[in-house]
């Protein structure tokens, strides 16, 4: 793994590690490029276990810092992992084109910011249908670079069986990332919690698309950027004949 896309901190307040702790693993790793993608701070503080917005200006020094310290070792984008809620749209425009946070990875964990449906709960095909809706309009908007764990949904849901409401969720998803040319993400973290996501059938029926594919830690500790569950990941795109780019751009140099 010589890129990451995907990567929390202890800022995220879910995580361990300082900024600079990542990329001097990412160094130590041989890795060529890594993002760092926290929650995106919210006014109003609508999710207190992730980053507060008052925080922002700090971790945006720290990060700035960093990026100096390090930049001439390897190359560090900054980013956000957000989910698409359509009155945040002229914050995130904000944050990439006045503050320089130029990746934007799509993880839809709610319907929208006063709380909604959490889609780590247990659901029924209302939640999973409104689920694809919100990811689909996400996409949509161009805004968004990658799609984070597409199938994160079955976490509460999934018994060994997918059920049609969520085939048919996924496939009007996989549809848009192939007509907005946005990449789907095998989330190495759905292996290292114990989540029933990567899920085998869900990246099955993905292979029906002509579909970009980057696999991602999702780390939220230092050491996550190079663990076995990496490797796993790996290995699952592999039994599934799914070639995954080694970067988010110029992808043809260098590949898995």
């Amino acid at each position: 793994m010589i890129s990451n896309y995907h990567t929390h901190t202890r800022w995220c307040r879910h995580g361990t590690g300082e900024i600079e702790d990542y990329i001097s693993k990412a160094i130590e790793l041989g890795m060529k490029e890594i993002a760092i993608t926290e929650h995106v701070p919210l006014k109003g503080n609508p999710d207190s276990s992730r980053m507060l917005f008052e925080e922002f200006n700090a971790y945006n020094r720290e990060f700035d810092q960093v990026i100096e310290k390090y930049q001439e070792q390897i190359n560090i984008i900054k980013g956000f992992e957000a989910e698409y809620y359509p009155e945040e749209m002229e914050w995130y425009r904000y944050l990439r084109e006045v503050r320089g946070y130029e990746l934007f990875v799509l993880g839809q964990h709610r319907s929208d910011r006063r709380g909604g449906i959490d889609y780590f709960a247990p659901k029924g095909e209302r939640e999973i249908r409104l689920y694809g809706d919100k990811v689909i309009e996400g996409l949509s908007t161009g805004f968004f670079e990658i799609l984070a764990h597409p199938d994160m949904f079955l976490t509460n849901h999934y018994n060994g069986r997918l059920d049609e409401v969520s085939k048919e969720t996924m496939k009007k998803i996989f549809k848009t990332c192939e007509k907005e040319n946005v990449p789907v993400e095998i989330n190495a973290n759905g292996f290292r919690t114990g989540r029933p996501y990567p899920n085998q059938d869900i990246f099955q029926i993905s292979k029906e698309y002509d579909l970009r594919y980057l696999i991602n830690a999702d780390a939220h500790d230092p050491k996550a950027l190079g663990d076995e569950y990496i490797l796993e990941a790996e290995r699952f795109a592999e039994s599934l004949g799914i070639r995954a780019d080694a970067f988010l751009k110029n992808l043809c140099e260098v590949c898995y």
